[in-house]
C-alpha cells in the first residue's frame, strides 16, 4: 500500500516534468520565431523581398499585366536559372529602367536573345503595355519565374494582403513571440514559487524536529547522559585499581 506522501511526491515530480517539457518547447518555439524574424528582416533589408527554399511571394501593385494579373494578385516566384526561361513565361526581375531602377517588376518574356558576349538576354513586356521594356533582363537582375498566381479575392491572396501590412506583421510575428515569451516567464515564475514552497517546507520540518524536546527535557536528557558517563568512568577506574592491586601481590 502506497503512502500518501509518496503519492504526492510522484504527482509533484510528474507535474515538474510536464512544466519542464512545456518550457523547453516554448523556448524552442521562441528561438525559431526569433530566427525567422531575423531572417525576414535581413532579407528585406538586403534584397527587398523574402525568399525561402528558392521561393518568394510578391503582390502585384500595378496594372501592367492586366487582365492576366490584376492589381492585388499574389505571385509565387521560383528562383530559376536564366537558361531555363522560355518565351511567353512570366518572370520577376529588378528593373534597370532609370525611372524605376531597382524596383521589382513582373512582366512576360516576349523573346529570348543572345548578346554579343554570349550571355542570354530576355526581352519583356507587360500584357497591358503597348511596347516592350526598354532594358533587357539578364542573369544579374533576374529573380525567377512565376510558377503560380492567385488573383485578388482568392483566400490565399487576401491573407497575404492582410499579413503584408503592419497589423498583419504584428499578428503573424510579434503577437506569437510575445505570447511565447509570456508563457516562458510564467513557467519561470511557477518554478520559483515551487522552489520557495519547498524551502519553506524543509525549514518547517527542521524546526519541527528541533522542537521535539522542551528545554527542561533537553536539560534532563543531558543530566542523564552526564550521569551515565560518570558511572562508566568510575567503574573503569575501579577495575583498573583492582588489576593494579592484583599485580602487586604476584611474585
Amino acid at each position: 500500500m502506497n503512502k500518501p506522501g509518496r503519492g504526492m511526491e510522484t504527482k509533484e515530480r510528474k507535474s515538474s516534468w510536464q512544466v519542464k517539457i512545456g518550457s523547453a518547447l516554448a523556448t524552442l518555439a521562441l528561438v525559431v520565431s526569433a530566427v525567422l524574424c531575423l531572417s525576414v528582416v535581413m532579407q528585406v533589408t538586403t534584397s527587398g523581398y523574402v525568399q525561402f527554399a528558392g521561393y518568394s511571394l510578391f503582390r502585384v501593385v500595378t496594372g501592367s499585366m492586366e487582365p492576366t494579373l490584376p492589381v492585388g494578385s499574389l505571385l509565387v516566384c521560383r528562383k530559376t536559372p536564366i537558361e531555363e526561361i522560355k518565351e511567353d513565361e512570366i518572370v520577376c526581375f529588378r528593373s534597370k529602367d532609370p525611372l524605376i531602377y531597382g524596383k521589382i517588376v513582373t512582366h512576360r518574356v516576349v523573346s529570348v536573345q543572345t548578346g554579343g558576349d554570349g550571355n542570354i538576354l530576355l526581352e519583356t513586356k507587360g500584357d497591358a503595355n503597348l511596347s516592350a521594356d526598354g532594358e533587357f533582363v539578364t542573369a544579374a537582375n533576374l529573380i525567377g519565374r512565376v510558377n503560380h498566381y492567385a488573383k485578388d479575392g482568392n483566400i490565399m491572396a487576401s491573407a497575404v494582403n492582410v499579413l503584408s501590412d503592419k497589423v498583419g506583421f504584428l499578428i503573424l510575428i510579434l503577437f506569437p513571440t510575445l505570447l511565447i515569451a509570456g508563457f516562458i516567464l510564467r513557467s519561470c515564475m511557477m518554478s520559483m514559487q515551487r522552489d520557495i514552497v519547498r524551502l519553506q517546507q524543509e525549514k518547517a520540518q527542521e524546526l519541527s524536529r528541533a522542537n521535539l524536546y522542551t528545554q527542561d527535557e533537553y536539560a534532563a536528557m543531558l543530566d542523564r547522559i552526564r550521569s551515565e558517563i560518570l558511572d562508566e568512568m568510575k567503574q573503569g577506574v575501579g577495575a583498573n585499581d583492582e588489576t593494579a592491586n592484583g599485580n602487586s601481590k604476584t611474585e
